[in-house]
């Protein structure tokens, strides 16, 4: 059976509100103002950063790691109900400029039932 991809491209906006709520949800202090934005720092995405609009001109910069990144966009999207299966390889991409999921199985699934089966003796 052929291995399946998805990939879902998150706008900054989208980015943003995903860093904020992980933010409050993990105590990471956050300058008081208003989320505008959020981009992927390097060629590849190794990290990420969130703009905060603190209303002086010039947006204030927070760094999240990929692992944060990661998980603050697969919590936006169980937050909204967008599906996502259990079992599959997660993967934070860059697309584009923006954050991308990428979401797929490795192995097929006959691949995996030969290889975690019980071994009859």
């Amino acid at each position: 059976m052929p291995d399946e991809f998805r990939f879902l491209v998150f706008s900054p906006e989208e980015s943003a509100a995903a860093l904020a709520a992980l933010a409050k949800k993990t105590g990471k202090a956050l300058p008081a103002g208003r989320p505008v934005g959020a981009e992927p720092v390097g060629e590849k995405v190794n990290n990420g950063r969130l703009l905060v609009d603190t209303g002086d001109g010039v947006p204030s910069v927070v760094p999240f790691t990929s692992a944060e990144v990661l998980d603050a966009l697969i919590g936006f999207c169980l937050d909204r109900r967008i599906p996502m299966p259990m079992v599959s390889e997660k993967t934070l991409e860059r697309l584009h400029g923006r954050f991308a999921l990428r979401i797929g199985q490795v192995d097929s699934v006959e691949h995996q039932m030969r290889t975690h089966a019980p071994r009859s003796r």
